[in-house]
């Protein structure tokens, strides 16, 4: 009852917004304003075009704030699909570090007094399997982002360790993100003849399926080693 009276509101409150809200065209004309404005920063400072991307990113991803997809997608449109994939690993996995260093030196007792009926958890997972339990936190969140880095920083896992597995475990999603967000940059400049570029929809579509698809991994290999001698 309480969920249909919220979508209620909502259809409501869009209802009336309408009248308000930009068409089509003027969002697609702002999109490219946009991109073409970052993309010509880059060329003419592309030092302070990346390091403004990084500070960003990485203080968005230790918070956990929400607008790290979006950054993600921009990288892509901006840097292009490779680039824009190492530097959203890289500063996913270095936002994540940072969380994971202020939970161990900083907040310790603080993470663990909130968190602490988890960690048990996260204990037994590293126990059992490793690095590659962080590995498959990252490929299938089971425990959302904004708690893994903190339980990890209560745990005995050194934070170079923390930092490369969380940047490998997370370059399948950067790439997907990086590669959709270049595809959109090519549609936004009309270079795809109108519709979007097919990395956008397989893009996309694989970031739906990832947390699937990895689930799937994790599970296979732990039945696999499960019937080894």
């Amino acid at each position: 009852m309480a969920g249909a009276a919220l979508l209620l509101v909502i259809g409501a409150a869009l209802w009336l917004l309408m009248p308000h809200l930009p068409s089509a065209d003027s969002l697609s004309s702002l999109l490219r304003s946009g991109h073409e404005d970052a993309r010509a920063w880059h060329r003419r400072d592309p030092l302070a075009a990346v390091c403004a991307f990084c500070l960003a990113f990485g203080l968005m991803s230790a918070l956990a704030m929400p607008g790290c997809s979006v950054l993600a997608l921009g990288a892509g449109a901006v840097f292009g699909a490779w680039w824009g994939t190492l530097l959203v690993a890289v500063m996913s996995a270095a936002g994540a570090t940072l969380s994971f260093g202020l939970a161990r030196h900083v907040l310790r007792d603080r993470v663990r007094t909130r968190l602490g009926a988890r960690l048990a958890a996260v204990d037994a997972g590293l126990k059992q399997d490793g690095h590659l339990y962080l590995f498959s936190l990252r490929l299938a969140p089971v425990i959302p982002y904004a708690l893994v880095n903190p339980l990890m920083g209560l745990s005995s896992m050194s934070a170079w360790s923390f930092f490369w597995v969380s940047a490998l475990g997370m370059l399948a999603g950067s790439a997907l993100y990086a590669t959709a967000g270049a595809g959109l940059a090519d549609w936004s400049l009309g270079s795809a003849s109108g519709v979007p570029a097919w990395q956008v929809a397989a893009g996309l579509t694989a970031l739906a399926l990832l947390p699937w698809v990895g689930r799937w991994c994790i599970r296979s290999w732990r039945r696999r080693g499960s019937r080894s001698p």
